[in-house]
């Protein structure tokens, strides 16, 4: 019987490190679909609540948010509980998925230097589970909104977009600072505090007609402002978003996602040096 060839990885063979790290990543995505499910399971191996964390946790945050900033700053914002909701959403998938890539590739620092696996699975995997975490709150999120007295509309079905664009843009992000993680500890740290200030100057808790006219032009640029505002539109505004928005927001999302795929693949056979 003849034997079928076993593939040798050879790193000498390699021309082009962007488009194989590319093919490698599609052909572990077996791997970055157990590495998802291995983190949702123990997130909540040992919580009462298990999953159902995944929709509460938004759902308080924006209901201490809501009182904050509704009440006590007195923002009137029609349908605020689901207006601050959905910014809270989409933020998060960008902010947690960004954040765990930085501590996964560290954190399996001692897995690729024993045996072969591309490093993107782990950036991959991570936005993976933050985007699986925005798929359990969706329904809770809709009945929020039917509850909050929002008009149920075809339009919703077109936050797939806004969705689709930040989890690349996440991916993107992630691709770039979880190098920067590798040589130099302190990017967790820095970013974390980034973010943060991110978080404020987007308008998420408060309407961005609040701002100054030349603040009000400057979010027209800010990557997760047109996200959010294309989700917001689709839900709320009961019409189809701003295709200049939309199209924008893709621009920016491929943009950081070919960016950082650059950066990664240049610096990822250094990677085994410094774990």
């Amino acid at each position: 019987m003849k034997q079928t060839a076993v593939p040798i990885y050879d790193s000498k063979a390699i021309k082009l490190r962007s488009i194989f790290e590319f093919k490698e990543l599609l052909r572990y995505r077996f791997l970055v679909r157990n590495l998802v499910s291995r983190d949702l399971k123990v997130r909540y191996k040992r919580s009462v609540l298990g999953f159902i964390w995944v929709m509460l946790n938004p759902l308080l945050t924006m209901a201490v948010i809501s009182i904050v900033f509704s009440q006590l700053l007195r923002y009137s914002v029609q349908y605020y509980p689901t207006f601050l909701l959905s910014g809270i959403l989409i933020w998060n998938l960008y902010a947690q998925g960004s954040v765990a890539a930085m501590s996964n590739l560290l954190g399996n620092g001692s897995v690729l230097k024993r045996i072969y696996v591309p490093p993107s699975v782990f950036i991959a995997s991570s936005i993976g589970s933050a985007l699986v975490n925005l798929l359990f709150a969706i329904l809770p999120f809709y009945i929020l909104a039917l509850l909050n007295g929002v008009p149920i509309s075809l339009t919703w079905i077109l936050v797939i977009v806004p969705i689709v664009e930040v989890t690349i843009f996440a991916f993107g992000i992630g691709l770039i600072i979880s190098p920067l993680m590798v040589f130099f500890t302190d990017t967790f740290e820095i970013y974390s505090v980034l973010v943060n200030i991110y978080l404020y100057l987007t308008p998420i808790y408060y309407p961005s007609s609040i701002l100054p006219e030349p603040l009000q032009q400057a979010e027209d640029w800010n990557p997760m402002f047109l996200f959010i505002n294309c989700f917001r539109d689709a839900v709320l505004g009961d019409r189809i978003p701003h295709f200049h928005q939309m199209i924008l927001g893709g621009v920016y999302a491929l943009g950081a996602f070919l960016v950082g795929w650059l950066f990664f693949t240049r610096l990822e056979n250094n990677f085994a040096y410094h774990f």
